[in-house]
């Protein structure tokens, strides 16, 4: 019973504040965040061009819904959390940081689990090593290309490029 209060009982805010706590408190630029929830929700096997959707609760693990941008993935709902007072964007010398100094979420232990793998994984990388990995990892390092899905949904973009979305739901 208590686990689908649990489900049901976190979004993208939460994330976002879990990966900032897992990170120190904070993170320099939203590019930096954006990729990181998108790590989180995805992974991707170039080879076999299959995308898992990691999911809790047969939901999308971060809850975000992602459309290809100049930067790669983006998601409205990531903008959306950062409004919340929770956090502060401050102007520091190397451009916006995103800081949060309030208490670790509760969240389903499988998906910490697996935001706290992905900060392990990938909190030490530059936004820009971020942007370049993702867009690699996706097809999207043709400047060409990108533009010309500008706007789509991620999940119409891999369908059109033939890739399968496969989803992965985590127990625990």
């Amino acid at each position: 019973m208590g686990e689908s209060v649990v489900v049901g009982g976190y979004g993208v805010r939460e994330v976002v504040m879990f990966l900032l706590k897992s990170l120190g408190g904070g993170v320099y630029s939203v590019k930096k965040l954006m990729k990181l929830v998108f790590l989180a929700q995805y992974d991707v096997d170039v080879e076999g061009r299959v995308v898992y959707e990691y999911r809790y609760g047969g939901r999308p693990l971060a809850r975000a819904d992602f459309y290809i941008w100049s930067y790669g993935p983006m998601s409205n709902e990531v903008y959306d959390a950062l409004e919340s007072e929770d956090f502060d964007l401050v102007q520091g010398e190397l451009g916006l940081e995103i800081r949060y100094v309030g208490p670790l979420p509760q969240l389903p232990r499988p998906v910490a689990a697996r935001l706290s793998d992905v900060a392990a994984k990938y909190g030490g990388w530059k936004p820009w090593q971020l942007e370049r990995h993702v867009n690699q990892l996706l097809g999207l390092d043709i400047p060409e290309k990108k533009s010309d899905y500008m706007g789509v949904r991620l999940v119409n973009y891999l369908y059109v490029e033939g890739y399968s979305l496969v989803p992965k739901e985590l127990h625990g």
